[in-house]
Parts: C-alpha cells; structure tokens; sequence
C-alpha cells in the first residue's frame, strides 16, 4: 500500500493547489486603493457623480421622436385643450358705467380695491 509518508506529503501538496486555486479568485486591488477610508465608507464605494433627480433626469429621459410617424405627425384636427375656448369667452373684468344697475353685484373691498362680484354664478350663452 501507500505508507503513511507519501500519504502526509500528498495530502500537503492537494492543500497546497487548493490555497493557490483559492488565491486565484481573491480580488486584487491596487497598493492601498482599499485602505483610505473617508469617514468609514472606503473610496472604492463612494460615487464620484450625484444621479440627476427631478427635471433633469426626466429631460434626459425623454422619449425621442425617431419614428418616421412620430416626425412627421400633423397636428390634429380637433381643438386639444377646448377648457382654453370656454376661459377666453368669460370676462375676467367688465368696466362698468357710473350709472349701471348694481343690483346684482356685491361690494368687496380688499387693501384699498374696491371690486364688484357677481351674484349669480355667469352662465356663458
């Protein structure tokens, strides 16, 4: 059989290979790249560039018009925003004669303005 020598050098040659094969895998960093810490966190791990937050990271993700249908897309036939019509057809003010009926406004007077409110609610024609 095998004597009990051979048996101990092998075994010592197996745990040897097994150390360098191990050895292989370990990450090798530069001289003292890991060693600095900066407040307890290792500079290999801090980001040198914050992430763009907000409107900045939603204008660089936009999507891109690079369809041949997306570039040349007429505008639509019909009004996008009809609420726009119905606010230009209201009047924010009305000047008013001296002799008008006031009987269907109410007097407010806020920091010296003196502005004249409807009472009813305007209904556009």
């Amino acid at each position: 059989g095998v004597s009990s020598l051979s048996m101990a050098r092998l075994l010592i040659l197996c745990a040897a290979a097994m150390a360098s094969i191990a050895e292989a895998f370990m990450p090798v960093a530069p001289q003292g790249a890991g060693l600095r810490c900066r407040s307890g966190v290792s500079s290999l791990s801090m980001a040198h560039h914050p992430n763009p937050k907000g409107a900045l990271k939603a204008r660089k993700n936009r999507p891109r018009k690079t369809r041949p249908s997306d570039i040349n897309r007429k505008p639509p036939t019909f009004n996008p925003d009809p609420i726009s019509e119905v606010r230009a057809s209201i009047p924010e003010f009305q000047k008013m004669d001296s002799k008008a009926d006031m009987s269907s406004y109410v007097k407010n007077e806020r920091n010296g303005r003196v502005l004249y409110l409807l009472k009813t609610p305007y209904v556009s024609q």
